[in-house]
C-alpha cells in the first residue's frame, strides 16, 4: 500500500514520507539537493489509508499555474485518511524555486527555473547528475510517478494564458490496454472538453511527464483549468480540478462510491491546437474568451492604433472552441493572440469505458 522502499529524508530534519502511519497524513519538505550550487526542497503530502489500495499521485509541474497548486492543497485538506483505501501522494508545487520566483522584480512569463532555465514539465525522466530541473525531475519520477497505480498532473494556465477547462489524454503509447485507461481517466474526470493527444503533439511528446509515465506502465492525464494571468484563481476552476480528481479517486477505487456524473455531454479535442496570429502590429482587443464555440469566419478581436482606429481584425479559420486567449497587449504581426480547439464528436457513454479499464 506504501512505499516501503522510499528514500528517506537527505538531511536531518527534513519530512520523510514512509514515516505516516496508515489512516493518518502529513506533509512537509523533502529536502533532495543541499549544496552550495544548489538547495532543493519539495513539499510532499501523504495521506496513507486505513486499507490497501491503488498508490495514487497527484502533481503541479507549473507551480506558477496558481489554480492547480490551490486546488492540490484544498484536495489535501479535504480528504480524510480513514475514508481512503491505499495512498495518495500530493505534490503541490514540485518545483519551489518557480513558485518563489513569480514576483513583479523577476516577471516569469513561463514556468521556467530559475537557476537553469529549463522547463520542468519538459525534463522527464530527468537525471541525477544533471542539472537541477533534471535533478528534481529524476527524483520525482522515480520516487513518486513510477511506481505509482494512476498519476494526474494539474494545471492552470500558464502565464500568457486564459486557458479552457479540460482533460487531456494520450494515446497511441502504452498499447490498447493503456489507451483504454488513459481514455477512461481522462472522461471520468467530468470536464466537458476531452482533448485526446499524441506522442508528436507538444505538451504530450517524449520528456513530458505524462508520456514517460505511460511509457513506463503508469495511466497518467492531465487537467487543465485557469487564468493563468490572473494571479487569484476562481472558485470556479479550483473547484473543477478537485472535483475532477476526486471523480478519479472513486473511479480507482481509493475512495468508495461512484464517480459524479458529468454535468453536461462530453465531447472530445482534435490532438493539434489551431493558432491564430496577429494580422498586423498594434493593441489587441480580445473579443471571446476560453470556452467560447466560434464559427469560421467570425471576429475574434481586433488590432487597433494609439486613436482606437482598427488597423486589422482577428478571424477565426475554423468552427472550433476557444482553447487559449493570449492576453497581451501589444503585439507584433504574428504573434498568437488565440488558441483554438476542433471539436471531434461527442465522448460515448462513460461507464463502458470505465469498466473496460477496470
Amino acid at each position: 500500500m506504501f512505499f516501503s522502499t522510499l528514500l528517506s529524508a537527505c538531511a536531518t530534519g527534513s519530512f520523510d514520507p514512509s514515516t505516516v502511519a496508515p489512516a493518518s497524513k502529513a506533509w512537509g519538505y523533502v529536502t533532495i539537493l543541499d549544496s552550495v550550487a544548489a538547495h532543493l526542497r519539495m513539499p510532499v503530502m501523504v495521506i496513507n489509508g486505513s486499507s490497501s489500495g491503488p498508490t495514487f499521485t497527484v502533481t503541479v509541474t507549473y507551480p506558477t499555474e496558481y489554480c492547480s497548486v490551490e486546488a492540490a492543497g484544498r484536495l489535501y485538506q479535504q480528504l480524510n485518511a480513514t475514508t481512503l483505501s491505499g495512498t495518495l501522494f500530493i505534490l503541490p508545487s514540485i518545483n519551489m524555486q518557480v513558485l518563489q520566483h513569480r514576483t513583479p522584480m523577476f516577471s516569469l512569463t513561463q514556468s521556467i527555473t530559475p537557476s537553469d532555465g529549463k522547463m520542468l514539465a519538459a525534463s522527464f525522466p530527468g537525471s541525477p547528475d544533471g542539472t537541477t530541473t533534471e535533478i528534481l525531475a529524476d527524483y520525482v519520477f522515480k520516487h513518486y510517478v513510477a511506481r505509482s497505480d494512476f498519476h494526474i498532473d494539474l494545471r492552470g494556465g500558464d502565464l500568457r494564458e486564459s486557458h479552457l477547462t479540460h482533460t487531456i489524454f494520450l494515446q497511441g503509447v502504452g498499447g490498447e490496454a493503456m489507451d483504454n485507461t488513459s481514455r477512461a481517466m481522462g472522461t471520468v474526470f467530468g470536464a466537458k472538453y476531452c482533448r485526446e493527444s499524441a506522442p508528436d503533439v507538444f505538451d504530450t511528446k517524449p520528456g513530458s511527464l505524462i508520456y514517460e509515465a505511460i511509457a513506463h506502465g503508469v495511466p497518467s492525464i492531465i487537467s487543465e483549468a485557469g487564468r493563468g494571468f490572473d494571479p487569484q484563481p476562481t472558485e470556479e476552476d479550483v473547484e473543477s480540478h478537485v472535483t475532477g480528481v476526486l471523480n478519479l479517486l472513486h473511479w480507482a477505487g481509493v475512495l468508495q462510491g461512484l464517480p459524479t456524473p458529468p454535468a453536461e455531454p462530453q465531447v472530445y479535442l482534435a490532438p493539434e491546437l489551431v493558432a491564430v496570429p496577429a494580422p498586423a502590429h498594434g493593441i489587441f482587443k480580445r473579443g471571446p474568451d476560453r470556452g467560447a464555440l466560434v464559427k469560421k469566419g467570425e471576429r475574434l478581436g481586433v488590432i487597433a492604433d494609439l486613436d482606437t482606429a482598427v488597423l486589422a481584425e482577428v478571424l477565426s479559420p475554423c468552427d472550433a472552441v476557444v482553447h487559449e486567449m493570449m492576453p497581451r497587449r501589444v503585439v507584433m504581426r504574428g504573434d498568437t493572440v488565440y488558441h483554438l480547439a476542433v471539436v471531434t464528436g461527442p465522448v460515448g457513454g462513460g461507464s463502458p469505458a470505465r469498466e473496460a479499464a477496470r
